[in-house]
């Protein structure tokens, strides 16, 4: 087994996420995650070498910054096999249901078609045109290439349903064939990318976005809850268009996302420092990736080991990886835009032997880090798709 077939394999047994049905709230869907049950070194080894994959675009060299100025990042070469990380619910496309990841990281919407006859494609879901009134072809070449392998096939439109809300004559993917079986076992059926349109491999605007467009929806944002696990697993939900503020507590705090290659890509904030203790650990330049398909946050290895100084009987194993006391009681808070975001002491430790929400990994150069859910149980964040911003606040108790 190669390294990319064990990081799928891993990703399948240990992140699937469960649908959970739609909420009374006709925006809102509500998500299920069933936590992670396997070792600390499996565990370990797919952040590592996954979201290396999944953000290989994010990193750059000094030839990539003087070719940034002439020619935009885009295409299917920049998406990697980690748009099929994150929560997933429900959607109707084309009078057809479809459970789908909601993907911060990606900006595409693809299932697979009815033409598409192997296993990974007949084991889901596929898209029939002919039961659809309201589909058209519009027959346009696509691909998007993984780091284990791609799907290809050509676009379609059709009217999309999610939560009660509509995107008319939404563009999207119908893949005809899957090379690698990534998806064969995995228990949804596509993807909903919820980045921002420039990241688009089809070259469509997001179906948010034409919800926003088509005024579907009152505001261009959505809200995003994700509650810690309780007797039945990690939940979660997805406002489309409004704010939940039965969510949190006190008031948004919004901040500016920042552009990778003078382009709004993913969603990324930058950050002050770390508080751990009471002692700011003097972080200087940081930039964050939310990514609601990771569960723990990847820092550059001088970073992670700085972070590690402060947290008390915390080691480096054989492995590679950080452990901490199950039962830590260390104070840890985020501070972005001039706020301090308290981090829960259970969300310090992963739930599977111990070990720290934090690890190192590269996704980009030293300034960069991954920031998921272990991060992002503590607030309820809104992602505003006009103004550019991630609004934070913490979340009720």
């Amino acid at each position: 087994m190669n390294i990319y077939t064990l990081i799928i394999w891993l990703y399948f047994t240990i992140f699937i996420i469960d649908a959970a049905p739609i909420t009374s709230k006709s925006n809102s869907i509500s998500l299920k995650k069933i936590a992670p049950k396997h070792s600390l070194k499996e565990v370990h080894q797919f952040y590592k070498d996954y979201f290396i994959l999944k953000y290989q675009n994010i990193h750059v060299t000094d030839q990539d910054k003087l070719a940034s100025d002439k020619k935009i990042l885009s295409g299917s070469e920049n998406l990697t096999i980690s748009d099929i990380l994150g929560y997933y619910g429900e959607i109707t496309l084309g009078s057809q249901e479809f459970k789908m990841v909601f993907d911060l990281g990606s900006s595409d919407l693809w299932v697979p078609s009815q033409d598409c006859t192997q296993d990974s494609c007949v084991s889901h879901k596929r898209f029939n045109e002919s039961l659809s009134k309201t589909f058209n072809s519009t027959g346009t070449p696509f691909s998007v290439a993984y780091g284990a392998g791609s799907v290809t096939g050509i676009t379609g439109k059709d009217n999309v349903l999610v939560g009660g809300l509509k995107s008319e004559g939404q563009e999207f993917g119908l893949v005809q064939e899957e090379v690698g079986s990534l998806f064969q076992e995995a228990e949804y059926d596509g993807i909903f990318g919820m980045g921002f349109n420039d990241l688009s491999s089809i070259g469509t605007p997001t179906p948010f976005s034409n919800m926003v467009e088509q005024k579907a929806v009152t505001n261009p944002y959505f809200g995003i809850y994700l509650q810690r696990s309780n007797d039945t697993g990690h939940t979660g939900t997805l406002t489309l268009g409004d704010i939940d503020t039965t969510k949190f507590t006190g008031n948004l705090n919004y901040n500016n996302v920042s552009t990778l290659h003078r382009e709004y890509l993913y969603w990324i904030l930058d950050v002050d420092d770390i508080s751990i203790n009471g002692n700011k650990l003097n972080f200087k330049n940081k930039l964050a990736t939310f990514d609601t398909g990771a569960n723990i946050i990847l820092m550059p290895e001088e970073d992670a080991a700085t972070y590690h100084k402060f947290i008390n009987g915390s080691s480096l194993n054989e492995y590679g990886i950080y452990t901490v006391p199950c039962n830590t009681m260390d104070q840890v808070a985020y501070i972005i835009g001039g706020v301090s975001y308290n981090i829960d002491q259970s969300d310090l430790v992963t739930e599977s032997d111990c070990s720290s929400s934090v690890q190192a990994g590269s996704i980009g150069d030293d300034n960069m880090w991954l920031i998921g859910d272990a991060f992002l149980r503590n607030v309820y964040s809104v992602y505003n798709i006009k103004n550019f911003t991630i609004g934070l606040a913490p979340v009720s108790k």
